[in-house]
């Protein structure tokens, strides 16, 4: 299948500074699970030789030799520390004297004298090929069992584009999209499951950066250029893109990386008037929000939508104990990180979202999404209610 850079990761790539580019690249190039692993077994053997002083040419000449991830294997050689080194010298040291002369070395200070030394180094040279390869073909076998392959590369290549988006507002922005887009199961779940009948106006309260709302624009510019995987559903095609974010820096993340694919709207959705929308998103955020507001909220969105209309909302399960006590350090440690130490929260249990919503005219069905991760959440797919409520 061919795939085409598309205008919004393209963009952003063309915008960001040469040195953005470059980090970029470093980051990204031999991004494949046989490739990274190979690397860190190379970058484990170069670390394993005495060339101290040139381990970071012999990395940078394999990774353009053999087009292997450059950044990752430097670090790899940089696992061999100042702690390491003195019982790994000893090994290398021997291993070279059995290779050469067939039986190890008895150490004593009368090697190291100049008729010796050369003999003695010879032994280092010999052995720290020996061993390194050895070392690397380990870290590398290790690496690549740890590294599952990806369960849907085109949902990953989805992810790549919709990431590259964020580069222009910073490394930290695009690293952020990166990880949570790829780690975090509710946007394969949400874009698989629940986009692709849905027409009309998208709405995401509490937008953040607009992650959400960019991989939707890179699955209907992949459809739009005839690059869609015809053995998926079909995409979505909303005709209207809305997001609404309470922090302003984080919503000028969002405007940079959507531009004119969607509005990002600055203000409290409390306060503010909602747009007619067909399908509104709450992924994080009525835990955020005292008890009354969270029934307010609903109120509005549910005014907001016609009958055809559907909510998501994934929240944390309050009854979900070890798992939900994650959830909890998570959002604490979050909000201190950032500067809002007097933030509540107001956590529910599943049943109790589940009544929450019914009460408040929707008909919600709850199913798990935290599969992969150690948090306690769930994702709750609503309709509206059509018993007169």
């Amino acid at each position: 299948m061919t795939t085409v850079p598309l205008a919004g990761s393209a963009r952003a790539l063309s915008r960001a500074s040469r040195l953005q580019r470059a980090i970029h690249a470093l980051r990204t190039e031999g991004d494949t699970r046989g490739r990274e692993s190979v690397a860190i077994g190379v970058g484990l053997m170069v670390g394993c030789t005495p060339f101290w002083g040139v381990h970071f040419g012999l990395c940078w000449l394999a990774g353009v030799a053999f087009r292997l991830n450059r950044l990752k294997m430097y670090l790899a050689a940089n696992v061999i520390n100042p702690l390491i080194v003195p019982p790994l010298f000893y090994a290398e040291v021997q291993t070279g004297s059995f290779v050469r002369r067939g039986h190890f070395l008895t150490l004593a200070w009368d090697m190291l004298t100049p008729d010796r030394i050369w003999e003695f180094g010879a032994d280092l040279v010999v052995g720290s090929v020996v061993v390194g390869v050895i070392v690397g073909a380990m870290g590398g076998f290790v690496t690549y069992a740890a590294r599952r392959p990806a369960r849907d590369p085109f949902f990953q290549l989805l992810v790549r584009r919709a990431s590259d988006r964020y580069l222009d507002s910073g490394i930290t922005a695009w690293e952020f999209a990166r990880g949570k887009l790829s780690g975090d199961p509710v946007y394969a779940a949400a874009l698989t499951a629940e986009f692709p009948a849905a027409t009309g106006t998208l709405l995401d309260i509490g937008c953040g950066q607009g992650l959400t709302l960019a991989l939707v624009a890179e699955a209907q510019d992949t459809a739009a250029q005839g690059t869609w995987d015809t053995t998926r559903p079909d995409p979505p095609q909303f005709a209207r893109l809305v997001g609404v974010e309470l922090r302003p820096r984080v919503a000028g993340i969002a405007v940079r990386a959507l531009e004119h694919e969607a509005e990002v709207l600055t203000g409290d959705a409390r306060e503010a008037g909602l747009p007619h929308a067909d399908m509104v998103l709450l992924f994080d955020v009525l835990h955020m929000m005292p008890e009354a507001d969270q029934r307010e909220l609903l109120k509005a969105i549910r005014a907001a939508m016609p009958p055809t209309g559907r909510l998501l909302v994934r929240e944390a399960d309050a009854d979900a104990g070890w798992r939900f006590r994650m959830v909890r350090l998570g959002n604490t440690l979050k909000a201190l990180v950032t500067g809002r130490w007097r933030q509540r929260f107001h956590f529910r249990s599943q049943a109790d979202w589940r009544r929450l919503l019914y009460e408040e005219g929707f008909a919600p069905h709850v199913q798990p999404m935290g599969d992969g991760t150690p948090f306690a959440n769930v994702l709750i797919s609503a309709g509206v209610r059509t018993d007169g409520r």
